[in-house]
Formats: C-alpha cells, structure tokens, sequence
C-alpha cells in the first residue's frame, strides 16, 4: 500500500513512515500534483487542511482521507459529499491514525466518534417503520452484553468510554465489537449507529 501525504507537516511523515515504512509513504508538496498521481488501487491520500486545501471540484481515484486541526460536523458534511473516506484530527496518535488507513483501505468511511454521534442523530429524527425494522433485526441477533454495547457505539462512545462504563476491558469491546460485527453483517461503527437509529 502506497500512502500519498499532502502536507509539510514533518511529525505527520514521521508517524507515517513508522506505520508503514519508508518505502510506502510519499510526501507532496502540492494538493494540486494529486491529479498527477497514478491512482492505483492501494494507494491512500492524506490531505492536510492545516497547509493545503481539498479543491471542491477534483475527484480522485484512490481513497482520501482529510486530517484537520479541530474535526466539526459541518466540515465532515461537506467533505463527506466530495468523496472523502476518512476525516479526523490531524493530531491523533498513531494507533488511531493506522486505524483510519485501514478503514479506508477496506472500502469503509472513518469519522470521530462524535461526528458519528451527530450523523446518527441528523439521520435519525424521522425514524420511519423501516427504521424501526432495522434496529430490531439488529438488536435481536445479539447477546444482552452485545446490545449494550452496540447501544453505547451508537451513542457515539469510543471503545475506552464503553469499557469504563461497562467496567470490563477495551479488549472484551473489541471482542463484542468484532461479534456484534459478524453477527449483524454490518461493517463499521457508523454503519451499526445508523442501523441503531
């Protein structure tokens, strides 16, 4: 996998180049060069909004993920509408800006959780039978502990505040996560919280 990395964000490349080696990351200078890219099937683009914008009317071919200073519904709105695949702060650390990749590389959307948690809402306030009929299927598939933490991903909680709440481990959420998952077909924390609506 080749990641593209638009931004003069030194630490930025660093952290990249620790995830993936220095062999599969490229820093570009230029947002603008993007159309230049090859747009083979394993590459990611990273386009940071602290030093380049993302042109409203370009549309890649390879998967794009938007880091920002401070993420904000409506910005993850309009990005989303363009194609986009992941957003988050540009700022996070390396174990969830791994995780955003390998969402997007797996033809998944990543958002914050709480960008998430308004999605759901902005989606959910005409809850339609159809709705109703998704949420039930969903819930009636899994085990008691399941559904509660399905319930609290879907409220827009991280694994960490689910596992607090629940005081059990962040590898027992993972572990219902991963089943819930399995169990529902669905692929995503933003899938499950739109099929919880």
């Amino acid at each position: 996998m080749q990641i593209i990395c638009c931004s003069s964000d030194e630490q930025l490349l660093e952290r990249l180049i620790a995830l993936y080696g220095i062999g599969n990351v490229v820093g570009m200078p230029d947002v603008e060069t993007l159309g230049n890219s090859s747009g083979q099937e394993d590459e990611i683009v990273i386009v940071d909004l602290k030093f380049h914008s993302l042109p409203a009317s370009t549309h890649y071919t390879a998967p794009v993920v938007v880091l920002t200073a401070v993420p904000t519904f409506p910005e993850a709105c309009d990005i989303l509408q363009q194609g986009v695949r992941g957003y988050g702060n540009r700022q996070m650390r390396a174990a969830n800006l791994k995780q955003v990749i390998e969402n997007v590389k797996d033809g998944q959307i990543w958002l914050p959780p709480s960008i998430i948690s308004k999605l759901i809402d902005v989606v959910g306030r005409g809850e339609s039978t159809e709705s109703k009929k998704i949420r039930d299927k969903v819930l009636s598939a899994l085990s008691k502990r399941e559904t509660e933490v399905a319930l609290f991903v879907a409220k827009g909680m991280s694994n960490m505040e689910v596992a607090d709440k629940m005081y059990v481990s962040l590898r027992t959420v993972k572990a219902h996560l991963s089943s819930i998952y399995d169990k529902t077909g669905v692929r995503n924390r933003l899938e499950l919280g739109l099929a919880l609506v």
